[in-house]
């Protein structure tokens, strides 16, 4: 196993949707996808680790307050052999293992110390050069059972992080 201290930087756009993944499996993503809201951005950079094996690639960071899930644990993970299908989970006070595959619908759980709750997520892009480039584009709507859905645009990159002391 390989494992290597990265500098890891988020960027994401959310616009709120007037449209449901739970009652339309098929939806595909519209010219114009019906925003009812401006977008919120938000960035935020952090210390990581990459770890990579023969058969699997996994970034670990900390979560942000801007993510809502400050405290906790994330996981970014795929395998080789399939490098377009992606593993998102978190650990800490929520718990939660999300799925992103192109053109595919996920239905997750949100794991919280009040209650579990459905989430569904439909990803329209996909592009893991992580380990080219040390990007991943992501572009999906999530949705929480009974909520409005949002669709989400964020990109992940990763960079060696230079080391004072090793």
């Amino acid at each position: 196993m390989t494992k290597r201290n990265v500098t890891v930087k988020i960027e994401t756009k959310r616009s709120e949707l007037v449209t449901s993944l739970f009652e339309n499996a098929d939806l595909e993503l519209p010219e114009d996808p019906g925003f009812a809201h401006e977008e919120d951005e938000a960035e935020f950079c952090t210390e990581g680790r990459l770890l990579t094996t023969a058969n699997e690639v996994k970034l670990l960071y900390e979560e942000s307050e801007l993510s809502g899930m400050e405290g906790s644990i994330a996981s970014l993970s795929f395998l080789r052999e399939v490098p377009g299908v992606l593993t998102l989970t978190r650990s800490g006070e929520v718990n939660t293992a999300l799925v992103f595959e192109q053109d595919r619908r996920h239905i997750c759980v949100y794991h919280t110390p009040f209650m579990d709750f459905e989430v569904c997520i439909k990803s329209f892009l996909v592009r893991n050069a992580l380990l080219e480039s040390g990007r991943v584009d992501l572009d999906y709507i999530v949705e929480i059972h009974g909520a409005k859905a949002e669709r989400c645009r964020m990109t992940i990159t990763v960079e060696p992080r230079k080391e004072l002391f090793e």
